[in-house]
């Protein structure tokens, strides 16, 4: 069950600081579902101009990179504040570690290179699960 977390934890640069990225994914993960979950995500990323990027996450190739700005226009102030104030940062911080997990967190959670509704379903489930249980030990 674990193995999701892990594996994203593990490939993250450097492997620094990995409890302090897990409390950043675990933030994260819970700002996701605040906002209507991965669906709702994706949306926000086309209407915002970043489908082709969202695609290079959930497709085989290479992630497409994104920065603090591109999330600023994916995402309005009220949202990036609120996911501020889970990590403890300001909007730029949270734009920034949003800019770094998200294309990791929707790249593990697409491995066969789609998001089809049903591992869509699943993977929140798991991944939910995962994180809950990651942070009750």
């Amino acid at each position: 069950m674990m193995g999701l977390l892990d594996d994203l934890v593990g490939s993250l640069e450097g492997g620094q600081g990995q409890g302090n990225q897990l409390g950043q994914l675990q933030a994260i993960w819970s700002w996701v579902q605040e906002q209507g979950g991965i669906e709702a995500l994706l949306h926000k990323f086309q209407q915002g101009g970043l489908g082709d990027v969202l695609g290079s996450w959930i497709g085989t190739g290479n992630n497409q990179p994104v920065d603090s700005g591109d999330m600023q226009s994916a995402f309005g102030q009220p949202e990036l504040q609120s996911l501020a104030d889970k990590l403890g940062t300001d909007v730029q911080g949270a734009s920034g570690t949003l800019a770094l997990l998200l294309p990791q967190l929707i790249d593990k959670m697409s491995p066969q290179g789609q998001l089809d509704d049903q591992s869509l379903h699943d993977n929140q489930l798991d991944l939910g699960s995962m994180v809950d249980q990651l942070f009750k030990r």
